[in-house]
């Protein structure tokens, strides 16, 4: 495959994997997506879109406080050159995809204050989140164990998982992380007692 039509195959993944999003979306108040997200014009000049400027891949989706309500589509993992994903203060309902967790360049997800309700993927850092620096999955409805794999997350500066339903113990492998200087856990029904 030569370079022109990797690059127009790439591009349109996102593309399509951002339509997809749209799709999933059942009520946009302020018509943000409706109106802006068409294929009249660039991915990259879309709302919420920062692109890489040497190859025009999807780098950033930061599409919250747009009062957004629907459900994340198993697509938005196809956005392969994500490092930052921002879908805060919307009311996104139903399950995280586990697609989400497999971006091998994502370095940022937040999430907080949705109705998302599944739990986290029990070997999320094991093969692909070793750029993750930033999980913020706070008041939300999540619920289930925290999964001790996030241990493996060596780059994680920041883990807030505050006001959900997780239960069971913290991971003590949560003391592996060295880059770690902020952790919220609290308004969980976490049990034990651990010195990291």
């Amino acid at each position: 495959m030569d370079c022109t039509l990797a690059f127009a195959t790439n591009t349109n993944i996102d593309r399509s994997s951002l339509l997809a999003l749209k799709s999933h979306i059942t009520f946009d108040p302020l018509n943000l997506l409706r109106k802006n997200w068409t294929t009249e014009t660039s991915v990259c000049n879309w709302i919420g879109i920062t692109c890489d400027p040497i190859n025009n891949r999807v780098t950033e989706l930061n599409i919250s406080n747009m009062q957004l309500v629907g459900t994340i589509p198993p697509e938005i993992g196809n956005l392969s050159s994500l490092v930052l994903l921002d879908m805060n203060e919307n009311s996104f309902h139903g399950p995280i995809p586990a697609s989400i967790f497999n971006i091998s360049s994502i370095q940022v997800i937040t999430l907080r204050s949705n109705a998302l309700s599944s739990e986290l993927p029990i070997d999320m850092c094991k093969h692909s989140l070793h750029n993750l620096k930033l999980l913020r999955i706070s008041s939300t409805k999540l619920y289930g164990e925290i999964p001790s794999s996030l241990g493996l997350c060596s780059n994680l500066e920041l883990l807030s998982l505050y006001n959900n339903s997780h239960h069971g113990v913290v991971p003590k492998d949560i003391g592996n992380l060295t880059l770690l200087t902020r952790l919220f856990l609290g308004f969980n029904s976490l049990t034990g007692i651990y010195i990291f």
